[in-house]
């Protein structure tokens, strides 16, 4: 067989073109001679195509298993049957595995040291491929799979083949490239800057190579709109957190160009490799334990596995950055170690707080007038419509939320206050919400913590804490108030039920039924998690087989239909409930004996009123207090706040630390009276009482925590 040069199938093209239009088409979608990558590149781009080509070849070929049943799969129109190329699907759309197929394939082509390596009747079938896509150009009604999707593999697949390609095919893969364009914020950003790059390289544009580069470089930035938060959460669609979406891609793809752009004209200065550094260390890091990412962090892509699947390509991007910023390689090995981070931080830009160790993981989402609660775009998350609502999930063994969406009831979300009307959940979209408060917000100080959410949504409105100390959770609610003819309940957890459940009410202890209606029980254990209820309550459980589909949850899932166990607790609050309140205990690690004993010697002195929701220790050595207004509590003595806020007081050998914020970000000080004389800063005294007047975190900064050090005079 005679094989035509991409020089002289150029030349002869220009000759034959006026008469033999057709021919044009025919010859032009044949590819042009195999050979090396070329190097026909300006100088400035040299480097640069090196380091793309080995990015897209990657440490190892790829997996040759499913590289041979692609190629024994595809036809001799050059597709994939089973590939519904005219589907219209907004999400998962199923086009693209065709170009994912296909750059699976060429990686291989491209790989030495395998069978397929050069070899001409794998270019043959690849460019079979290749043609039946640029042919068609197939594209989806939603604009992010011909924006980014299709020139995110195409770009790769061309810069591969970039010596076999005709002038016809270079013009039609450039042409669909060309939809991606510079623009919009956050990792859509740096996803089209992205595509742009390739493109232009494989154009050999230096000028445009430059501006994507930079583009890039720009993102990679904290910022107070999308993107990186000063509290390293991640936001897009507006102020929305988004570690396990969009902040997910948004690592993966910084330390790819990290790598791709090193020691070229466009590299990263190390400004830029310290933000990347810090996103990864002390932001993402925090949310995936056990190998899942938590739920309340994978944003609306709450599908099959995907909190695992999010945990390993985090693991993925963490390894990959010990490699690329070397200096701190010890400390990306220990991020990809779930144990070896134990502590609490509150994320003051997202609403979002994490307590976690080696034995459990507990994280309380919430929203604001400032922070968006949740996202539904492309018929994902259909049923998320109270996912910041005072989501509150603990993990021990790490499965307990295992693909349980499908059996969740929805209304009914760990954590949550929620009207049960009768009428389907409102679908929400790619705008959030936000509820009508903004007294939310945390305090941490490194190793205990304090969230609140005053909530008002829908016609209900409830003052919401949590409370970890001492290695508990204290959830105390007070205020529910709404006019509804349907029960309002607030929901403690509903995860796979492991075992049986064993209830302790009215000094009685039995095995739970499959549905229970519970009055004043003294606690609950179940699967190592004990509850306990302080203020008794009408408590229900259910321990029953539920049947569910994932299709509620993502339309891309077939409406199939599954049955799982679910353990499922709340309380219930009545019809129009009037300043109705709660009070739970969880325990992680409880056995019997453990709650018999905390049943007995109550572990914590607890207030739930109106103006003050407080815990302390029954040793006295710390306690937490929220100040819905300017008020006082006896705890430590007795302490007065001139403002709402949240304030945590630690003593130890002397010392006293207090710590405070405020959850409307909106102060500029706080004023606080303590009993006792203490030096430190921002402190005076008078009275055998000790003044302080804290300043209070502004901008960037306003909601984070401030820890004041005092020392017993």
């Amino acid at each position: 067989m005679v094989r035509i040069s991409g020089l002289v199938l150029r030349i002869a093209m220009k000759t034959i073109h006026a008469l033999l239009p057709s021919l044009l088409f025919i010859l032009g979608m044949l590819p042009a001679a195999s050979g090396q990558v070329s190097t026909d590149k300006p100088v400035k781009l040299t480097q640069l195509h090196a380091n793309v080509w080995q990015y897209i070849l990657g440490d190892r070929p790829p997996d040759m298993a499913e590289v041979e049943e692609s190629l024994h799969a595809l036809d001799g129109r050059g597709t994939w049957p089973h590939i519904d190329y005219s589907s219209k699907e907004r999400g998962a759309w199923q086009p693209r595995e065709h170009l994912s197929r296909l750059l699976d394939i060429t990686r291989a082509y491209r790989s030495p040291g395998n069978r397929y390596y050069q070899q001409k009747e794998i270019s043959r079938k690849i460019h079979l491929a290749l043609n039946y896509w640029l042919e068609n150009d197939f594209q989806s009604p939603n604009w992010w799979y011909p924006d980014i999707g299709v020139p995110m593999v195409l770009g790769p697949i061309l810069i591969l083949l970039e010596d076999e390609l005709s002038e016809t095919q270079l013009e039609r893969g450039v042409y669909i490239l060309n939809r991606s364009e510079i623009g919009k914020t956050g990792q859509n950003k740096v996803w089209l800057s992205g595509n742009v790059l390739f493109r232009t390289l494989l154009t050999g544009d230096v000028e445009m190579v430059d501006k994507a580069a930079a583009s890039i470089r720009e993102e990679l930035v904290v910022s107070m709109s999308e993107g990186v938060q000063p509290d390293w959460s991640y936001h897009q669609h507006g102020p929305q957190l988004q570690f396990g979406n969009y902040g997910l891609s948004y690592a993966a793809d910084m330390a790819k160009w990290l790598a791709i752009l090193r020691n070229t004209p466009f590299q990263f200065d190390e400004e830029k490799v310290y933000i990347l550094r810090n996103y990864l260390l002390d932001g993402q890091r925090w949310v995936s334990w056990k190998d899942k990412m938590d739920i309340s962090a994978c944003g609306r892509q709450l599908f099959i596995d995907s909190p695992s699947q999010k945990a390993g390509s985090l693991a993925t991007t963490t390894a990959k950055m010990g490699q690329l910023d070397p200096e701190f390689a010890a400390a990306y090995r220990d991020a990809n170690r779930y144990e070896t981070l134990s502590g609490h931080k509150h994320f003051w830009r997202s609403d979002f707080q994490v307590i976690r160790n080696p034995a459990y993981y507990f994280s309380v989402k919430m929203c604001s007038k400032r922070v968006s609660g949740a996202e539904s775009c492309n018929s994902e998350n259909m049923l998320g419509y109270h996912m910041g609502d005072g989501v509150g999930l603990l993990y021990q063994s790490g499965t307990e939320y295992t693909n349980i969406f499908p059996f969740w009831d929805w209304k009914k979300v760990p954590g949550t206050t929620i009207i049960q009307s009768d009428e389907d959940l409102p679908v929400l979209t790619c705008s959030g919400y936000h509820i009508d408060s903004d007294f939310v917000g945390g305090l941490s100080d490194g190793s205990s913590g304090v969230a609140v959410l005053a909530y008002n949504r829908d016609g209900l409105r409830a003052n919401k804490a949590w409370f970890m100390l001492d290695d508990k959770v204290v959830c105390l609610g007070n205020g529910i108030t709404a006019d509804t003819e349907f029960s309002v309940t607030t929901a403690i957890n509903q995860a796979h039920l492991q075992g049986d459940v064993l209830v302790r009410a009215g000094k009685q202890k039995h095995t739970a039924g499959a549905s229970e209606a519970l009055q004043d029980p003294d606690w609950i254990l179940h699967d190592k998690l004990g509850y306990l209820f302080p203020a008794g309550g009408q408590v229900r459980l259910e321990t029953k087989p539920v049947s569910g589909s994932w299709h509620r949850v993502a339309i891309r899932y077939p409406e199939d239909y599954q049955t799982a166990p679910i353990f499922k607790l709340w309380m219930e609050h009545g019809t129009d409930p009037q300043n109705e309140n709660y009070q739970y205990i969880l325990v992680p690690g409880a056995k019997e004996k453990v709650l018999k004993k905390l049943s007995r010697k109550a572990p914590f002195t607890i207030r739930n009123e109106a103006a003050v929701q407080s815990v302390s220790t029954a040793k006295g050595n710390q306690a937490g207090i929220i100040f819905y207004e300017a008020g006082s509590s006896d705890l430590f003595g007795g302490i007065r706040a001139d403002q709402a806020c949240i304030v945590l007081l630690k003593k130890d050998k002397g010392q006293l630390q207090v710590s405070v914020a405020d959850p409307t970000q909106q102060l500029e000080e706080l004023h606080l009276t303590i009993s006792g004389d203490y030096n430190g800063p921002y402190a005076t005294n008078s009275g055998g009482q000790t003044q302080l007047t804290v300043p209070l975190p502004q901008d960037e900064a306003a909601g984070s925590t401030i820890n004041v050090t005092l020392t017993h005079r």
